[in-house]
């Protein structure tokens, strides 16, 4: 079985001026974008809930930073999260950074017992990850080095699926097979001198 993880249904504005994006994981016919404006310094984990869309399987928490400075890098906190009573099959996870942006990676935690498959791009980042146990969650942080001659918005893009494949599939064959069906989490930074 195939699920897509699913398009933003909040952007949800969270203490200490921070900002940051929840997706149930619907389906993209199944969710609806909201519009709410945020601005943030620092990048924290939301703790508030979203709308509930359509039942599915895993949902994706992004925290970002309002404002990033050219010639830096900046990380998005990324969080998945097992909605189902059972283990998930396998994650494809996808982040990419249409310009603006000379080096992307995921990092997972120190100490943590999960290994990604991961490929590391200018500027898209693609990995596949072990199923998740029932109520369990993975967090990331995607890390993008800023060009120093970069002006105006950057924007992030956060999605995925769950998939059943072997964790040695390349995860760019996955975003082949998914391609424009993602429901990819929008950011939106401000880029500063």
């Amino acid at each position: 079985m195939r699920t897509l993880i699913g398009k933003p249904i909040a952007l949800l504005a969270v203490p200490l001026a921070a900002g940051a994006l929840v997706a149930s994981g619907a389906p993209a016919s199944a969710a609806s974008a909201s519009s709410t404006a945020t601005t943030a310094t620092t990048a924290t984990t939301a703790s508030a809930s979203a709308t509930k869309a359509a039942s599915a399987p895993v949902r994706i928490q992004v925290s970002f930073p309002y404002s990033v400075r050219a010639g830096r890098v900046v990380s998005f906190k990324v969080r998945l999260i097992n909605k189902l009573r059972t283990r998930t099959d396998e994650i494809f996870l996808a982040v990419k950074f249409p310009k603006n942006v000379t080096k992307t990676r995921i990092y997972v935690p120190r100490g943590t017992h999960y290994h990604e498959q991961c490929t590391r791009e200018r500027t898209r980042a693609l990995c596949v990850l072990p199923g998740l146990k029932k109520g369990g969650s993975y967090t990331f942080w995607a890390k993008a080095q800023v060009s120093g001659s970069a002006r105006g918005k950057l924007y992030g893009y956060f999605g995925g699926a769950v998939v059943d494949t072997s964790l040695n599939t390349d995860p760019r064959e996955l975003l082949s097979e998914f391609g424009d069906s993602i429901g990819w989490v929008k950011s939106k930074s401000t880029i500063t001198r």
